[in-house]
């Protein structure tokens, strides 16, 4: 096939082979389009990495050696499978909420299109059209292997999750003393309901700031910004702090 890539903003129909090519193998969710951009680039990456490649050939250029490995047409050598066995060890050891605040790293800067659109990958996979701050959280959710979340089904609106964390329901629940991975429920109005959910990284204040991974939010736009940002925090905004079980 002599498919080569080695931009990452191509227009081809070997964009959109390699892309058929992820979306199969569940590495990229979506239509091929035969744009290259940064998603696809991300899904060419994270095969690679899965795929057993070394570390220093783990980036966004597509070829046929690629291609064949990606749809299975070619087995990745012993040496690929042993680091494919040693990656897979380490990812069995990482604490849950590591697994879901990394998924949640890997998507920051993320945006809607068209802006104002809240149609982003989170929103499309899970199958509702609308704010996706909770839905951004239930992608990181089941891709980290979480039973507390399920596609289409929980969840899409941030206080289902309160009320569950709250009634100790479906793997989730309250906690004062949160770790990375698990969940931060805002209150901008001070109503009692919340209005957006983010992912907890770490303190960076004493126990007054925080850093987070959160979706559909920008500077100015904290619940609806199409965006997915690292936001410092106040604990003054939060209304709960709410730890994944399971």
């Amino acid at each position: 096939m002599n498919l080569t890539i080695t931009s990452p903003l191509m227009h081809s129909s070997d964009a959109k082979k390699v892309q058929t090519a992820l979306i199969n193998a569940g590495y990229l969710h979506g239509k091929a389009d035969g744009i290259y951009g940064p998603e696809t680039a991300g899904a060419v990456r994270k095969a690679k990495y899965w795929l057993g490649y070394a570390l220093k050939n783990v980036d966004y250029r597509a070829g046929d050696a690629f291609y064949a490995l990606v749809t299975g047409n070619k087995q990745p050598s012993l040496a690929m499978k042993a680091r494919i066995a040693a990656r897979k060890r380490q990812l069995a050891g990482k604490p849950l909420g590591d697994k879901i605040a990394d998924e949640a790293a890997k998507w920051i800067s993320t945006k809607e299109n068209p802006p104002g659109s809240n149609k982003v990958k989170f929103s499309e996979w899970y199958g509702v059209t609308g704010p996706w701050c909770a839905m951004f959280v239930t992608w990181c959710g089941v891709t980290a292997g979480s039973k507390a979340f399920s596609r289409s089904a929980r969840y899409a609106y941030v206080p289902f999750m309160v009320n569950d964390a709250f009634a100790t329901r479906n793997g989730l629940s309250r906690t004062t003393t949160p770790v990375r991975g698990d969940l931060v429920a805002y209150d901008w109005n001070r109503d009692g309901v919340a209005d957006h959910v983010g992912i907890f990284d770490k303190w960076t204040t004493g126990k007054t700031q925080f850093s987070t991974i959160e979706g559909n939010t920008a500077v100015g736009n904290d619940s609806n910004g199409g965006e997915v940002m690292r936001r410092q925090r106040n604990i003054t905004d939060v209304q709960c702090f709410i730890h994944v079980n399971v």
